[in-house]
C-alpha cells in the first residue's frame, strides 16, 4: 500500500529536486493550467526537497482567501509519524514548477482531522492556513456532508498534480489533470480487501480510475484535488502502483469530512 506524498528516501536515487517517495502523480493525462483552474495549489518546501521543482511535494486546493485543503499524510512519514516540513509554502497559479510564476506563500499553521488515521488512511485530510489572503482568486466549493450524488458508480471525474507520470519517479514539472470515473464501492473494496495492498472503507474513501488501468493519480499526486461538476469531491489519498486495472486510486470522500474541515474554514 502506498500513501502518494513525497517522502524522501536516501536510497532512492532521484536527487533533491523532487519528492522521492511520492504516492500518486497523474498518469495518462494532458497539461493542465492554473489559468482555467485557479484554485489548484502546489505543496512546496524547499529546505526539504531542493530547488529543482520549488520543492512541490504535495498538491492542494485553494477553498478560502487564507485556506487549503490537502491530504493529512503529506505531513506524516511511515517511520516517524507526524514531520515538520521546514519552510513550508502554498505555491499559487504556476503550471510549470521550475519557473517563477505565481506566488511562494507562507503557512501559518497546519490542522490535520482529529480522527485522521495514518495507519487504516482514514479521515485523510488537513487544511493550511496561508500567512497571507489570496483576497479575490477564486476558489473551489466543497461537496456536502453525507452527499452521495457526485459519488455514483461511472461518475466522470478530473483530479489534478505534478506527480510521477509513469510510477517509475518521472516527476512532473508542469501541472496535469486527467479524466477518471468514479469505481464502484464493491469493487474497489475487492481490489483493496486488507493486507499488504491495503483496506478500503467506503465511510471514508471513494475509488477513481479506468477499468483497464491507463489513467491515475500517482506519486506527488497527494492532496490534489479530484472534482466533479467542479466541486472538490475527493483528495489524492493512496493505492498500489498507479494507473493498475486491478488497483484504482483510492481518494478521502470530501463528503465524510465536509463539515469538520468546514469548521476549520
Amino acid at each position: 500500500m502506498a500513501l502518494l506524498a513525497a517522502v524522501p528516501v536516501p536510497l532512492v536515487a532521484l536527487g533533491t529536486a523532487g519528492p522521492a517517495q511520492a504516492q500518486r502523480r497523474v498518469v495518462g493525462g494532458n497539461a493542465a493550467s492554473t489559468v482555467d483552474h485557479p484554485w489548484i495549489v502546489a505543496l512546496a518546501s524547499r529546505q526539504q526537497f531542493g530547488n529543482g521543482r520549488s520543492g512541490q511535494f504535495c498538491g492542494g486546493a485553494l477553498v478560502g482567501p487564507t485556506k487549503v485543503v490537502t491530504a493529512a499524510h503529506c505531513f506524516y512519514d511511515e517511520a516517524k509519524g507526524r514531520v515538520e516540513r521546514p519552510g513550508l509554502k502554498v505555491i499559487v497559479g504556476r503550471d510549470d514548477m521550475r519557473g517563477t510564476s505565481g506566488r511562494e506563500v507562507p503557512v501559518q499553521s497546519v490542522w490535520i482531522h482529529p480522527d485522521y488515521s495514518f495507519a487504516a488512511n482514514m479521515d485523510d485530510v488537513a487544511v493550511l492556513t496561508l500567512a497571507e489572503s489570496q483576497g479575490s482568486r477564486p476558489v473551489v466549493e466543497l461537496v456536502g456532508q453525507g452527499e452521495t450524488g457526485p459519488y455514483a458508480a461511472g461518475t466522470r471525474a478530473q483530479v489534478y498534480g505534478w506527480g510521477d507520470t509513469t510510477g517509475r519517479g518521472d516527476y512532473s514539472p508542469v501541472l496535469r489533470g486527467v479524466d477518471v470515473s468514479v469505481v464502484p464501492d464493491q469493487t474497489c473494496a475487492h481490489a483493496y480487501p486488507g493486507g499488504q495492498d491495503g483496506t478500503f472503507d467506503a465511510r471514508g474513501m471513494v475509488c477513481a480510475g479506468e477499468e483497464k488501468g491507463g489513467k491515475d493519480a500517482c506519486q506527488g499526486d497527494s492532496g490534489g484535488p479530484l472534482v466533479v461538476g467542479g466541486r472538490l469531491v475527493g483528495l489524492v489519498s493512496w493505492g498500489t502502483g498507479c494507473a493498475e486495472a486491478a488497483h484504482p486510486g483510492v481518494y478521502t470522500r470530501v463528503s465524510s469530512v465536509a463539515d469538520a474541515v468546514r469548521s476549520v474554514l
